[in-house]
């Protein structure tokens, strides 16, 4: 038997479906620590690959002062001050990476708890509601 507030609980479960719950439900298909993983290695590939081509860029518009200076270049220092900066670069944003994802999944996770309970309630109700039909 349906009632306005079964139709209710439905209708904001379809609505959070069709919005933040396709996001959220996709967060929470993993555990906590993987999702984070995850999350923390898709950055560490991003910010290596834009490291590269600021790096790439760099040279580039000093290609010429490379050239004419070449055997006048400190590389030790060039490559300790290059892979010093990207070691920098790794840890501030593996934190940041850490703290952003870590709240993202915590969110989700009081959200999709939300969706679970209305389930679950529902459930239970379709579930007394059969057996009413079959009893009378």
């Amino acid at each position: 038997m349906l009632s306005k507030k079964k139709i209710k609980i439905m209708f904001c479960m379809a609505e959070y479906e069709k919005g933040a719950g396709h996001k959220d439900l996709r967060i929470v298909r993993f555990y906590k620590n993987d999702y984070i993983r995850l999350s923390l290695l898709k950055s560490m590939v991003s910010v290596t690959l834009a490291y590269v081509i600021i790096m790439a860029l760099i040279i580039m518009y000093n290609l010429e002062y490379i050239i004419s200076n070449a055997i006048r270049l400190p590389y030790k220092e060039i490559v300790l001050w290059t892979v010093g900066v990207y070691v920098l670069l790794i840890i501030i944003y593996a934190f940041i990476s850490l703290f952003v994802y870590s709240r993202k999944y915590n969110a989700a996770w009081v959200r999709v708890k939300k969706y679970y309970r209305y389930l679950r309630y529902l459930n239970k109700n379709y579930q007394m509601d059969d057996s009413e039909t079959v009893e009378g």
